[in-house]
């Protein structure tokens, strides 16, 4: 789609209607003709929706432009992967976010709006394209009260590096949507908020609109059926498997990084590599996304839908969450393996904490950080680092946070300010960036991109796809990478990736 970037610079407040009957607010709407039963979401919300979307085609006539309509209701809370494993068959988009931040998640069915944007101002043609659609946005209904998100909000990601040559992908260099179904809530709550969206245009009818819109929820939110799929360890099926490139090739692309870091090309690169894996059968998500759960409690869990392709992981790493005024960030780089014993494990973090390679390759990214948030944030603050333990390695974390000076600001401008971090590119940012796109030989894709949401208010949260892989049917593309910098040896690198990609090979059932 075309988008014109020529927009307010910050969104105007939504309308906010009344309920339907009340003193303040407009008589009560007939009911949805054909509706003999009041459907997942009860007879109340059908009249609120049909009265947002009338409002909302009023504006549209009148501004002469499309005109977003968002209405809410409470409802009991759902098991999100559950949600998520039966509501994607009836859609072509999907999206599941189970937040670390807060606990909260967020499942996401179908599309009212799409933004697709290609090229180096991929995330400021979105976000110029959110500011435009949200800004008097007419919302309605009986919002719930969860995590961090107002309204209704833009879901998806965006490419590691724009594509050099137009391609045919399913995953462009940027592409988010507003969701026609969204359901927000919080783990440890009892309700969620389920949200209807609609873009109306001039002409639309508002009664058509809504009765699409309760169509959809009614096959999204029906009882799914018994997870027949165990969270427990993988069958250990056989699948093949193809590294791209292969594993002496990529060795001698770490030896030729440390050559060029050696003759100051740049400090830090950071060299992915792929692993592709064809099964007998096609793999089973929902078990996927259930064993990564379970596996890592305190990972971000993601799965992106896109026709018969699912982008999914569980990432340790978040690229930047805004609530209020209040920046969060995380730098994570420097690796170990976890050790066969608990004396060995503290043994490997000690090792970690001390190594000056290592220490050195994460203030190359915490530094990277605070630079990037000290045009646009007072107060910054970081934590000391400490030491992040997952299933299959641990690495050096360090926290940094700060506050928004420009109030104008949101998500979207601090991904575009952000990524990619020198944990997923390298630094300096230019020259290593250079050196991967003509060397590293693989197309990254989504993979150690920006992936999360934002909402009318410009917060929201955007963690870094990284422990992820892209899955269509029986076959999986799974990527893993590490920071080479001076000393750093071919094979320990490889060692670091093999145990980075173990987490995906478990998740999809490959023993």
């Amino acid at each position: 789609m075309s988008v014109d970037t020529h927009l307010p610079p910050r969104p105007l407040p939504g309308r906010h209607l009344s309920r339907p009957g009340t003193a303040c607010g407009p008589a009560a709407a007939p009911a949805l003709p054909g509706d003999t039963a009041p459907g997942p979401l009860g007879r109340s919300f059908h009249e609120d929706l049909l009265d947002v979307c009338r409002r909302a085609a009023a504006a549209a006539r009148r501004e002469a432009r499309p005109v977003l309509a968002s209405c809410a209701t409470r409802s009991p809370q759902p098991r999100p992967i559950d949600l998520w494993s039966h509501g994607r068959t009836q859609t072509e988009r999907s999206l599941l976010w189970q937040s670390a931040w807060d606990g909260g998640f967020l499942v996401a069915f179908g599309t009212a709006h799409d933004v697709t944007a290609h090229g180096d101002s991929r995330v400021a043609v979105t976000r110029e394209s959110w500011q435009r659609l949200s800004s008097g946005a007419v919302l309605g209904g009986r919002p719930g009260e969860g995590p961090t998100g107002i309204g209704p909000v833009l879901v998806g990601g965006f490419s590691f590096a724009p594509a050099r040559t137009p391609k045919g992908s399913a995953w462009p260099d940027g592409l988010m949507w507003v969701p026609a179904l969204q359901i927000r809530g919080a783990t440890a709550a009892g309700t969620a908020e389920v949200r209807l969206n609609a873009v109306i245009h001039p002409g639309d009818n508002p009664r058509h609109v809504a009765r699409s819109l309760i169509r959809l929820a009614a096959r999204c939110l029906a009882a799914a059926p018994p997870a027949t799929s165990a969270s427990g360890e993988p069958s250990g099926a056989a699948a093949a498997l193809t590294e791209i490139p292969s594993a002496e090739d990529w060795k001698h692309l770490v030896r030729r990084a440390v050559g060029r870091i050696g003759a100051g090309g740049f400090e830090k690169v950071v060299l992915a590599r792929e692993v592709r894996v064809t099964a007998g059968a096609p793999f089973d998500l929902p078990a996927a996304l259930r064993r990564l759960e379970r596996t890592h409690p305190h990972a971000t869990v993601f799965a992106v839908g896109r026709g018969t392709q699912t982008f999914l992981g569980a990432t340790p790493e978040y690229l930047v969450r805004l609530t209020g005024r209040a920046v969060h960030t995380l730098g994570l780089a420097g690796t170990a393996p976890r050790g066969a014993t608990p004396e060995q494990d503290a043994a490997l973090a000690r090792e970690l904490t001390d190594s000056a390679k290592t220490r050195h390759e994460h203030d190359v990214v915490v530094r990277a950080l605070r630079d990037a948030l000290r045009a646009t944030c007072t107060h910054l603050d970081e934590e000391a680092p400490r030491v992040v333990k997952l299933p299959h390695v641990q690495h050096l974390s360090t926290a940094v946070e700060g506050r928004l000076a420009d109030t104008s600001a949101g998500i979207l401008d601090l991904v575009e300010r952000l990524h990619p971090t020198p944990a997923l590119g390298g630094h300096p940012r230019a020259q290593s960036l250079d050196w991967l796109a003509d060397n590293e030989g693989i197309d990254r894709g989504w993979y150690a991109a920006p992936v999360g949401w934002a909402d009318t208010a410009g917060q929201g949260e955007f963690a870094v796809a990284i422990r992820s892989g892209l899955v269509d049917s029986n076959t999986a593309s799974l990527y893993a990478g590490c920071g080479i910098v001076t000393g750093s040896d071919p094979e320990d690198e490889y060692v670091e990736t093999c145990a980075k990609l173990r987490p995906m090979l478990h998740a999809l059932g490959i023993g």
